[in-house]
Formats: C-alpha cells, sequence, structure tokens
C-alpha cells in the first residue's frame, strides 16, 4: 500500500510511539523509510543556554540531530526494514521554520505517508507551547498519520524516538 515513509524524530519521548507505528507500516510493506530529523539552533539554543558560539552550537545540534537519526534507523533495521534513508533538514529560526523545512522535503521526495508523533497537549500548556503537529496537520498535503503518546509529558520514559 505504502512505498515510502517519513518520519520526522525530534528525539523526544513523543517521537518513540511514532517512531515504532512508522518502522512497523514500513516493514510490513516493505516500503523505503525516510527517518528525518530537523536542526533548530533556536530551539537547541534555549537548551543549552552555556553555549554562546554559534558554530559550536550548530555542530552540537546537528551532532545530536545525527544521534537521533542513528538510534531510529539502527531501531528499524533490528525490526527488519531494510530500505533505509536518513536526513538531517536544518531551521535556524526553529518554529514554523522546521515545518515548513519539513513540508519542502517531502513535496520533493517520493513520499506517501507522513509519521509524525504528537504530545497531545491542551489547555494552556497548548496555547504556550504550540503544537509541532498541528502546524503540520495544517501543511500537509499527503496522508497523515499522528500517533499521540499515551506517556505523560512530566515522566518520559527513556529510548527511541
Amino acid at each position: 500500500m505504502y512505498h515510502s515513509l517519513t518520519i520526522a524524530l525530534d528525539g523526544s519521548h513523543n517521537a518513540r510511539p511514532a517512531l515504532i507505528e512508522a518502522v512497523r507500516i514500513a516493514a510490513i510493506n516493505q516500503a523505503t523509510l525516510s527517518l528525518l530529523h530537523v536542526v533548530s539552533l533556536h530551539d537547541f539554543a534555549i537548551e543549552s543556554i552555556g553555549l554562546l558560539d554559534s558554530e559550536a552550537l550548530q555542530a552540537q545540534a546537528a551532532e545530536q540531530g545525527q544521534h537521533i537519526l542513528d538510534e531510529a534507523a539502527a531501531y528499524a533495521r533490528q525490526m527488519g526494514v531494510t530500505q533505509l534513508e536518513t536526513h538531517l533538514l536544518q531551521a535556524p529560526e526553529g518554529g514554523s521554520a522546521m515545518s515548513h523545512a519539513l513540508m519542502v522535503h517531502i513535496q520533493q521526495t517520493a513520499c506517501d505517508l507522513l509519521v509524525i508523533g504528537t504530545h497531545g497537549r491542551r489547555g494552556w500548556r497548548h496555547l504556550l507551547m504550540g503544537s509541532f503537529a498541528e502546524e503540520v496537520m495544517r501543511q500537509c498535503t499527503l496522508p497523515l498519520l499522528i500517533v499521540r503518546n499515551p506517556e505523560d509529558d512530566d515522566n518520559p520514559q527513556p529510548g527511541i524516538g
């Protein structure tokens, strides 16, 4: 049914259930699985407040993104996916630039299903933090699978994604 899936990974525990589902679908369909991470220097800088050198910060953000992709690729191979691609995109501004980079990428590829994870925040937390999944949903023109993480955001479990 699907020949090429793309999953956006951010390294959070919210991406783990989406990765598991994307790997399952890719393995069943013997499809190509594209693992994608968007490096956001803006978001990474907030987490790494001690680093002021932008080149070092960019290198560290890219290194962390590649680690996320490598870990996800190892999991996918272990689960029987043989056709894998990894993509490390850049969106230094963060926010909507990240979803825009994702949309440009999937429009330039033969992707026929996009998979993303979400935390399912509601109320004030949603208003304050926004929703990458919601923004992608508004822009996406191909089939989109949004996988909600059933775990509480305040009690993440370590692992892939």
